[in-house]
């Protein structure tokens, strides 16, 4: 693929997953189009298209004369916006590209689409069971995205889990920061997997299939959950390890409670609908067809401390 010539269009420019797959596209030479509600993109190297997935007429400008797609855009908090943005505004989308000549497609899902499932190691063949409105929508709409396209366009399904970036890390900022009430938190539920993965990680994911002809469209599970330390407590061993300079080689994670402690909690909470807290998403398919992640582990951990509030 020639990126001289070629045209890539992304929703969600300015998130924090579409925001990495723009850079990376403009470092690899595509033209970039990006799709956003307030019409600005800090590099003006972007062509920037301002609406939403419900202007059917910016989206049919935004996408005349691409040729490949990377859906990020996603309702995430809202619900009462979840299945319009989630599942019509993906479904609106598709209606205008599947006519185009689009030979590359990859949408952004969850790897929360499985929802409940009994099993501790989900692969993309553990059937999905989402449990709340985000999950199912993100689901539908990977339904839509599956049956869209001729076979000339390769579709390619990622499933990130936590996505994390430097100076921003939902969930983790409270549960890592040092403090009685934090620790008393890790206690209880350090043992859980934090299933963090880098946005840069995803992106690499997005673009790694672009010339991977022999590939199958499908979806991948985009995890880090193989690592020892993608605990709460491994976490924060982690980052008192990096901001005392500890050798790494001695971490270990800050002691906690058995898993159980924290599930039969979340039990009583969820009524039933919750997973135990060592599931984990295998990237396996994903590492198999050669994908390298970008980084060692420790360093994802040192990126997300510079700028955040995570010492």
């Amino acid at each position: 693929m020639n990126p001289d010539t070629k045209t890539a269009c992304v929703t969600g420019a300015t998130g924090m997953i579409g925001r990495r797959i723009v850079e990376r596209l403009l470092t690899d030479g595509f033209h970039v189009r990006a799709l956003t509600r307030n019409g600005r993109f800090d590099d003006p190297q972007v062509q920037v298209f301002k609406g939403g997935l419900e202007d059917e007429e910016t989206l049919k400008a935004f996408l005349k004369g691409g040729h490949l797609i990377f859906h990020c855009a996603g309702e995430i908090h809202d619900e009462s916006k979840m299945r319009q943005v989630n599942v019509l505004g993906t479904k609106g989308l598709l209606n205008l590209a599947k006519d185009l000549k689009i030979i590359y497609f990859c949408y952004i899902s969850s790897a929360g689409v499985t929802g409940l499932s009994k099993r501790k190691m989900v692969t993309e063949q553990t059937k999905c069971f989402p449990m709340n409105l985000y999950e199912q929508t993100k689901w539908e709409a990977e339904r839509l995205v599956e049956n869209s396209f001729q076979p000339s366009t390769r579709t390619i399904i990622l499933r990130p889990t936590n996505v994390v970036d430097a100076g921003y890390s939902p969930g983790l900022d409270t549960i890592l920061k040092p403090s009685l009430l934090n620790r008393l938190k890790i206690f209880l539920k350090g043992g859980e997997s934090a299933h963090i993965v880098h946005a840069r990680d995803v992106a690499s994911a997005a673009l790694f299939f672009l010339n991977k002809e022999s590939v199958a469209n499908g979806s991948f599970l985009v995890s880090r959950d193989h690592e020892p330390f993608n605990t709460f407590a491994g976490l924060r061993a982690a980052c008192n390890a990096l901001k005392n300079r500890l050798p790494w080689d001695g971490v270990r994670p800050a002691p906690h409670l058995p898993l159980m402690f924290p599930y039969v909690i979340r039990f009583v909470k969820y009524r039933g609908k919750t997973n135990f807290g060592d599931i984990q998403y295998s990237s396996e398919k994903l590492i198999s067809e050669g994908f390298v992640f970008s980084f060692k582990f420790k360093d994802m951990v040192s990126d997300l401390m510079k700028q955040s509030k995570i010492k």
